[in-house]
């Protein structure tokens, strides 16, 4: 995979095309190819205005050589860089690179940590990573995860702050709030710096080499981004090392930022984060874990998986046995004492039950006190991620609106920060969209012709076996793969040697589901660690087992519960096995939740079969590509 941006030339190319009346249009016929969807009109507004600015003053400069990549997309996610200029260090021939970051705003103010800022006088503004510490973290993308930009390039940072006056920005120059930054490589001009800003430009850019430079970096390989499990002992236990983006950015430093608030008084306030899959929530529950406990602020997470909760501790307890305890429930704090614990982050947070009470029964009258109640209850600052849509489960209420109501009614202000990137399925938004208006979840237009993307892989499989042999041959590549299924078979217990029951059965092609044994045996991981397990691989995933998992590639089978048929889907309850959602009054839409689920496990591609021979072939006509395999033409 390489590197993309929206357009790409000589910044007297884009003078000429600038003065022609062209730039929009050649952007707007990048954005198409490259991205595709709605256009946010705002960001029209950048490109009109602020691109010239820059552009201007590399003319001025004598850069008319200088390469100049517009929206260029970072190499882990869908996040793109406003502008990249691209040439040599003055005399040496070195490759350099200069991010420059544009931003439309005329005044800020300083937010409650040094990273943030506010750009409205009111008190209930949402802050926003301060520019500064925006583009740092574009750079530190670029050189971690391009090994030809570490291993060869000189990387700068340019805040262009065009439309405000040094003036109307004082209060957030870096000295003024105590941010720390590197003055060598990091800069910030407003409209009276054009001078500066020009000198900075001739400081560490040359033409010299530049095509040559630019070519060299778009067709340099990018890293794969590692998953979670992978790293999360390492983030938990001894350092940051997930990147955080924008959004991500703002999320992680406003909590800290309401942490300090606590310790100094401030009223209480709780902390909603929210984001469809692949945001990066879970990324910033552990980097908060992490950082809060190494700074000694007592810091717990929290989840209602089984799975999701044991395979976390699974990976930090072999690093650090005692951070291993930081892992935990939902219903672990019904008899809490109120702010006994400085933060708890609640992941996963749509899985919150109405009450912690296992033995009441869903139509119970009888009610508890609300779990979230508990939840925010029990910490100084109570944080709560989640996405609506992968409610899956009968029981589970955990929505945007409850939190917001739940908190009002206890007095605690709610501060909500919405997630727009992906850094899941080959950070592509393009591919979850595809996937919401093929399951109608949340979009006015129903399925949509498959449309191949550069950075994430689909396919269809006639057989299941078709599935399983490209999936096996991408884990011969050392790659991470596992398939799942909608729960439409019966599921055995193991038997007394560990042995597994193949109980999915399509055709003559027959596989177990995962174990439900809580402990490993004769080779067979436990359920909790179906998704990370070498030997996992083989048995097939449900719903519980993968929820919140992430893997290099899906294989997705839908079972009967969910089948197309006309120009609809139709939820079969008597196709589906799981006694907690065949029952469930909001069966259908639980059931598409299950299945958009399942398909956006995969970081690089994912592989989808119906057991309904009428929705495969539905598949097939959107024109996802078929996987070859050895059962191809079917096994009907």
């Amino acid at each position: 995979m390489a590197s993309r941006c929206l357009y790409h030339a000589t910044a007297d190319e884009l003078a000429a095309l600038i003065a022609a009346g062209g730039l929009l249009a050649e952007l707007r016929r990048g954005y198409d190819e490259l991205i595709g969807g709605k256009l946010n009109p705002q960001e029209v507004g950048s490109w009109r205005n602020s691109i010239p600015a820059v552009v201007g003053l590399l003319l001025e400069a004598g850069l008319g050589e200088v390469q100049v990549l517009i929206e260029l997309k970072t190499p882990i996610s869908d996040v793109r860089m406003d502008m990249v200029l691209i040439g040599s260090v003055p005399g040496t021939g070195q490759m350099s690179l200069v991010v420059v970051e544009n931003k439309q705003w005329q005044w800020a103010a300083p937010g409650p940590a040094p990273e943030l800022v506010v750009l409205s006088r009111s008190p209930n503004a949402r802050p926003h990573s301060h520019p500064i510490r925006q583009v740092w973290d574009y750079r530190q993308v670029l050189v971690d995860y391009i090994p030809l930009v570490r291993q060869s390039a000189k990387v700068y940072c340019i805040v262009n702050m065009h439309n405000a006056t040094s003036e109307n920005l004082a209060a957030i120059k870096p000295t003024a709030v105590g941010l720390e930054y590197d003055t060598s490589s990091v800069r910030m001009f407003c409209s009276d710096h054009r001078d500066h800003f020009k000198n900075a430009l001739r400081a560490v850019l040359s033409p010299d080499m530049a095509a040559d430079h630019a070519q060299e970096f778009l067709e340099a390989p990018v890293l794969p981004t590692e998953s979670l499990m992978a790293l999360v002992s390492e983030s938990v236990c001894e350092r940051s090392v997930f990147p955080l983006l924008d959004e991500q950015r703002d999320a992680y430093e406003y909590v800290r930022a309401a942490v300090n608030a606590s310790k100094r008084g401030a009223p209480k306030e709780a902390i909603l984060i929210v984001g469809g899959p692949g945001t990066g929530k879970s990324v910033i529950a552990v980097e908060l874990l992490g950082v809060l406990n190494r700074h000694g602020i007592r810091a717990v997470h929290a989840a209602g998986s089984k799975s999701f909760t044991l395979t976390l501790r699974d990976n930090v307890e072999r690093v650090n046995r005692r951070a291993a305890r930081s892992f935990s429930y939902f219903n672990s704090y019904t008899h809490a004492t109120p702010h006994d614990i400085d933060v708890l982050i609640c992941d996963e947070a749509h899985r919150l039950r109405e009450t912690s009470d296992r033995r009441r029964h869903f139509d119970d009258p009888r009610q508890g006190k609300p779990q979230v109640q508990e939840l925010i209850e029990a910490a100084a600052v109570p944080v709560f991620l989640l996405d609506e849509h992968q409610l899956v489960r009968r029981g589970e209420v955990g929505s945007v609106r409850l939190i917001h109501d739940v908190a009002t009614d206890m007095g605690v202000k709610v501060q909500q920060i919405d997630l727009r990137h992906r850094f899941r399925c080959g950070g592509c938004p393009e591919y979850v969209t595809w996937v919401e208006q093929l399951l109608g979840l949340g979009w006015e237009h129903g399925p949509q012709r498959w449309r191949p993307l550069e950075t994430f892989e689909l396919y269809v499989a006639r057989t299941p076996a078709d599935m399983e042999d490209f999936l096996r041959a991408k884990q011969g590549e050392g790659r991470t793969a596992r398939m799942a299924a909608g729960f439409c078979w019966p599921w055995s217990d193991p038997q007394g040697d560990g042995t597994l029951v193949e109980d999915v059965q399509i055709g003559d092609w027959r596989r177990p589901w995962n174990s439900r044994a809580e402990r490993e045996k004769n080779g067979v991981p436990p359920s909790s660690l179906w998704a990370t397990h070498p030997a996992g691989f083989g048995q097939i995933g449900c719903i519980y087992t993968a929820q919140g998992f992430e893997y290099d590639y899906a294989g997705v089978i839908f079972g009967e519960d969910l089948v197309w048929r006309g120009d609809g889907w139709q939820a079969r309850r008597q196709a589906n096995k799981d006694s907690q959602v065949n029952g469930a009054p909001r069966f259908g839409e639980l059931v598409r939740n299950t299945y958009r689920v399942l398909a956006t496990r995969g970081m690089s591609g994912a592989v989808l079969f119906s057991n309904d021979p009428e929705t495969n072939h539905m598949f097939e006509r959107l024109g996802i590509p078929l996987v070859s395999g050895r059962g191809s033409r079917g096994w009907r």
